[in-house]
């Protein structure tokens, strides 16, 4: 009996973390038209909608910290998002150096989410959105429609599931226009007179972002238990034996 509440009290932790997984704990984001030449060291404001189950907005109280991560090897440069006034839009406004970059979708209590990569000075190439979650998508019925003039891109008035970004390759660009300035951030300036970004370098060996989602992360943690319950189970029976 002492061993099963000691395993019932090892679980209890890992399935309130696994919880919110299972209650649709996966969201897409996309992109709004991005400026097809993006410069090094140069301010742009990003738009990008984070969709629940990739098709309707967070459902929840608090989804937690939004943004744009850039990573790069070990180093991750990571950009807050402001909320705009359609559900589910928001913005970021970005500046990065030379190189080769991975970008992220932060989404609050959600897994991140990956966009595609970026080179700088040159475009967006955006990642197709994973076959599972795509099967996801086209399963769900019809969408009550959230959005006006202003939506995510794809969705049209009747709110059926975006089908762009199924088939990856260069992000669709924006009218040329003037890069525009950072909104309401200010930024340091670095040793050479460039402004700064929030950097984050990642100690460990693993690359930043590298890490399991959630659910997967979650699943493994309550296996491992389980098996270390079955394990003590079965010591204590031979014991009695």
């Amino acid at each position: 009996m002492k061993r099963i509440l000691l395993i019932a009290a090892l679980l209890a932790p890992v399935l309130a973390f696994a919880a919110p997984a299972r209650a649709g704990g996966w969201a897409v984001t996309y992109l709004d038209p991005v400026p097809g030449d993006i410069r090094p060291r140069t301010s742009y404001v990003l738009g990008f909608w984070l969709l629940q189950h990739g098709t309707h907005p967070y459902e929840g109280a608090n989804l937690g910290e939004v943004g744009l991560r850039f990573v790069q090897g070990r180093k991750s440069v990571e950009f807050p998002g402001v909320a705009l006034r359609e559900p589910a839009h928001y913005a970021a406004a970005v500046s990065l150096p030379r190189g080769t970059w991975r970008v992220e979708a932060v989404q609050g209590w959600f897994s991140p989410y990956e966009i595609g990569t970026v080179t700088v000075p040159g475009s967006l190439e955006i990642k197709p959105v994973p076959a599972d979650l795509r099967r996801a998508i086209d399963a769900q019925g019809p969408q009550e429609d959230h959005w006006g003039d202003i939506r995510p891109p794809g969705i049209p008035p009747s709110g059926i599931a975006p089908p762009a970004r199924s088939t990856g390759g260069p992000a669709t660009p924006s009218a040329p226009a003037s890069p525009a300035a950072p909104p309401g951030r200010t930024a340091g300036v670095s040793g050479d007179g460039d402004a700064a970004v929030t950097t984050a370098s990642v100690e460990s060996g693993e690359e930043a972002g590298s890490g399991w989602p959630m659910p997967y992360g979650a699943a493994v943690a309550a296996g491992l238990v389980i098996l270390g319950g079955a394990v003590l189970v079965r010591r204590g029976r031979a014991r009695r034996r």
